[in-house]
C-alpha cells in the first residue's frame, strides 16, 4: 500500500505550515524528508499518521520520546504488540518473540529490566524504535530518529532500517536533518521549504540543497563512490 496526501493545507493562525501539498510515498522504499526547521516536515508526517493510523499499516516514532513512563524497557517495547484483544488475553508466544527480537536488534537486551524513565535520551530513542519494530507494520514513520543518538548508534539504526527494507520489504518515511545520512540511506528524497515540496527526487545535489537551506553547499565523492555534502 502506498501512502499519500492530496491538496493538504494546514494553518496555524494565519500562517500556512503546509500549503496545498500533494505527494505519494511508494511502498518498499525508504523516503527521507529534508528541509530547514519550520518547513512543514513534522506536520506532513503527522497528517499521514492521522490518516493511516487506524489501518494497522503504520508505526510511528515521534521526535520527543521523553515522558513519564514507569515501565521497564521490555514492557514499553511490548506495548507495540497490544491491540484491543491483547489487553484481555495478553501477549502470545509470537508477540513475545517479536518483542525480544526488536530489543535485541536495538541492542537493548542488557536494559530489558530497566525503567524507561531512568534511561538516557539516546537509550529512550532506541527503545521507541524497538517498539515500532515490534509492531511489525508495513510502514514505519519516524521524526528525527537519530536526534539523541551518538555516531555509532545512529549508523546502527539506519543500517537496521535498510536491512528491514531489503530483507522484509518494509517501507519507511524518515525526517532527517543530516543530509549526508539521508543521502546514504534513502531511496527517495522529499525536499521541503516554506510549507511546500520543492522537489521529490532520487538524487540530491548541491544546487538543490543550497537553494532550500539558503546556504552554500559543495559536494564530493568518497573513495567508495558515495556523494557527501559540505555547507560552506
Amino acid at each position: 500500500m502506498n501512502l499519500s496526501v492530496s491538496g493538504l493545507t494546514v494553518r496555524y493562525g494565519k500562517r500556512a505550515v503546509l500549503d496545498n501539498v500533494s505527494h505519494e510515498f511508494s511502498e518498499g522504499q525508504a523516503h527521507c524528508l529534508i528541509g530547514p526547521n519550520g518547513c512543514g516536515k513534522t506536520t506532513l508526517i503527522k497528517a499521514l499518521v492521522e490518516k493511516y493510523g487506524s489501518t494497522g499499516e503504520i508505526s510511528y516514532v515521534a521526535q520527543d520520546t521523553y515522558g513519564q513512563i514507569a515501565l521497564t524497557v521490555y514492557d514499553t517495547v511490548a506495548l507495540g504488540r497490544y491491540d484491543r484483544s491483547r489487553f484481555f488475553t495478553g501477549l502470545t508466544k509470537e508477540d513475545k518473540e517479536k518483542v525480544e527480537r526488536a530489543i535485541e536488534i536495538m541492542e537493548l537486551s542488557d536494559f530489558s529490566d530497566r525503567i524507561f524513565d531512568t534511561l538516557s535520551g539516546g537509550e529512550k530513542q532506541r527503545c521507541m524504535v524497538a517498539r515500532a519494530i515490534a509492531q511489525d507494520t508495513p510502514w514505519t514513520i519516524l521524526d528525527e530518529p537519530s536526534s539523541n543518538l551518538d555516531v555509532k548508534h545512529n549508523l546502527h539504526i539506519m543500517k537496521t532500517f535498510r536491512e528491514l527494507k531489503e530483507k522484509e520489504g518494509k517501507s519507511f518515511i524518515i525526517v532527517l536533518h543530516d543530509v549526508n545520512t539521508a543521502s546514504e540511506f534513502a531511496d527517495r528524497f522529499v525536499v521541503m521549504k516554506e510549507g511546500k515540496i520543492v522537489k521529490a527526487t532520487e538524487c540530491l545535489d548541491k544546487d538543490l540543497l543550497s537553494g532550500v537551506f539558503d546556504a552554500s553547499f559543495s559536494e564530493s565523492i568518497t573513495p567508495s563512490g558515495r556523494k557527501v555534502f559540505f555547507a560552506e
